[in-house]
């Protein structure tokens, strides 16, 4: 057996690199066009925030889109038990839903039946302004303080940049435990 010498082991390690250098832009390529196939926002889907994304308002966070329209989308934080500055939230109110309007009330209510008041955003959930309605059952609704709110065409923009990733939303996750949600949403993207 006849052993390869040192030159020749260079020259072809370096025709390798040279082949690779070639062929890695290619798969690069469709690697990042794979990833720009963008689905549209749609209400009920679940935004989930890329690492490093830039707005640290979304660090970590999974948000429930409720309403997708032509001038504004919005939704919900799922996961944020406490205001941004580490602040407990206001009494009656179990999540932070965003940085807009802190002041404003919305209430997630699952239940199979309509709820009086609420407009259904997935099956077996529903939105509704305000606190509350007494006399649910408990662990039936979840109040928000806050919104999260995209102008036209920002929420796009943002999916174009590749700072969310969309996922299909349900009741279930909307309503686990919080702390877990978003590396359990995360962790198939990465």
């Amino acid at each position: 057996m006849r052993s390869i010498s040192p030159r020749l082991q260079l020259t072809l390690l370096i025709v390798g690199a040279l082949l690779l250098l070639g062929l890695f832009p290619r798969w690069l390529d469709r690697l990042r066009a794979r990833e720009g196939e963008v689905r549209p926002p749609e209400a009920g889907l679940l935004l989930v925030a890329r690492p490093g994304s830039g707005d640290q308002n979304f660090a970590k966070t999974v948000v429930l889109l409720v309403a997708v329209g032509p001038e504004r989308t919005w939704g919900l934080v799922l996961n944020c038990v406490r205001t941004p500055q580490d602040e407990a939230l206001p009494a009656g109110v179990d999540r932070w839903g965003g940085p807009v309007s802190p002041e404003h009330r919305t209430t997630l209510i699952r239940s199979r039946e309509a709820t009086p008041g609420a407009r259904r955003v997935l099956e077996g959930l529903s939105w509704r302004e305000g606190a509350a309605p007494e006399r649910l059952p408990a662990g039936t609704s979840l109040t928000f303080a806050g919104l999260s709110v995209w102008g036209p065409g920002q929420l796009e923009h943002e999916l174009s940049r590749g700072g969310w990733v969309l996922v299909e939303g349900d009741a279930e996750q909307v309503f686990s435990h919080p702390g877990a949600l978003w590396a359990e949403r995360i962790a198939p993207h990465l």
